[in-house]
């Protein structure tokens, strides 16, 4: 009987996918855009920084599809590549690069945004709505709020992160050691996801697993965001440590994600469809009279996100990899690139916002001055002031080359 840690079909591969680097950097540089026309969309708004006396029912759309699968995907890679570093480098390794890329930043990072965002925040409604400073105060969102919760603004992610990496350094060994010593429980697990990964449907089996915490969810946006409060909101915290967990057990089977760029199409038939049911019903039932009815509503939606977010998340890597096969320095500079920039980006978005909010000017105008004086700001600051220094090494680590 094989009773090592690695998988009955695979063992640990050092292969490079170049496909997920291009992911991992898209789906950051697809939270950057989601910020910066939040300021535009006509729902769920009451807790943005502004609101835009522009709309756009297209970017109402990009907005929502945006968040069915950007970071969930992104939890599902960020498993992945840390199966990848834990068994190429051991558990101290492991224990001290998470601490390197993801703690130190978000020490450093978050008073620096939080003391930013802040006052930014309490300037922009003054700005827009000339109140007084203590009345923009009290409008500021729960999430930027002490007594709401610690505010983790959108470096939830990072915490989440943390917290996940946390559980694979306390718990993996225990696991090992007295749960699954003989790795049964493993590579059955391993041998149940070769089955689904090498079936079209196969998202849909793996979306059926997220229906359980999706009913948990109550925001009617889908996952809801943990943006305050150092425990986190148990339905998205689980949903999120899933598709981390599904990452960290294909990476036990790398090869299992041909499957993905196989089926890609299906995938992104399926997500097109199931997406679109969600919005229309959305749309068509989103103000039940009756409390009741809405509960039941939510539940419906809640169910089809569930399927709506895998199947897009399995077309949205199959892309990545049947597009970016090969080794590329653009999408390598990407991706070192794309964490600086999602960590900063948002005090530069939400000050562009402020200031275009009340022009008469048309959306797509107003886009292009928030979108692109922030990609050019985000790429100066890294070329020049990240990407050769500590913070760069911070970040990436050292390069190669």
């Amino acid at each position: 009987m094989n009773t090592s840690d690695q998988p009955l079909q695979d063992q640990i591969s050092s292969t490079r996918f170049h496909g997920l680097d291009a992911a991992r950097a898209i789906a950051l540089l697809i939270g950057i855009l989601h910020h910066g026309i939040e300021s535009f969309v006509t729902y769920a708004n009451g807790d943005w920084i502004t609101q835009d006396s522009q709309s756009s029912l297209f970017l109402d759309i990009v907005f929502y599809v945006s968040h069915v699968f950007r970071m969930q995907a992104f939890f599902l890679m960020s498993g992945f590549f840390a199966h990848m570093i834990f068994h190429r480098n051991g558990l101290k390794a492991f224990a001290l690069n998470r601490m390197k890329r993801l703690v130190i930043p978000f020490i450093v990072f978050w008073p620096l945004l939080y003391f930013s965002l802040y006052n930014l925040w309490i300037w922009g409604i003054q700005y827009n709505q000339g109140l007084s400073y203590a009345a923009a105060v009290a409008k500021l969102p729960s999430y930027m709020i002490w007594s709401h919760g610690f505010p983790l603004m959108h470096l939830w992610f990072l915490y989440f992160l943390i917290l996940f990496c946390a559980g694979v350094v306390v718990f993996r060994s225990p696991i090992v050691s007295w749960i699954d010593p003989s790795c049964r429980i493993r590579h059955a697990v391993d041998r149940l996801i070769s089955f689904f990964m090498n079936r079209w449907w196969g998202s849909l089996a793996f979306g059926l697993a997220m229906v359980g915490p999706m009913l948990g969810m109550t925001d009617w946006f889908g996952v809801d965001t943990s943006a305050s409060g150092l425990i986190p909101r148990a339905a998205s915290f689980i949903i999120y440590g899933l598709y981390f967990t599904l990452g960290w057990f294909l990476h036990r089977q790398s090869f299992l994600m041909e499957g993905m760029k196989k089926f890609r199409v299906v995938n992104l038939c399926m997500s097109i469809v199931i997406t679109f049911s969600v919005i229309i019903i959305s749309l068509l039932f989103s103000e039940p009279a009756d409390p009741a009815d809405g509960r039941f509503i939510l539940m419906g939606i809640n169910t089809l996100y569930a399927f709506a977010s895998m199947t897009m998340v399995f077309a949205f890597i199959g892309f990545m990899l049947s597009w970016f096969e090969d080794p590329s320095p653009t999408i390598r500079y990407m991706a070192d690139s794309a964490y600086w920039g999602y960590l900063i980006h948002l005090p530069i978005i939400a000050f562009l916002e402020i200031i275009v909010a009340t022009s008469d000017i048309v959306w797509p105008l107003k886009l292009l001055i928030i979108i692109v004086p922030a990609a050019v700001l985000l790429w100066f600051t890294y070329q020049y002031g990240v990407r050769n220094t500590w913070i760069g090494i911070l970040l990436n680590g050292k390069r190669k080359g």
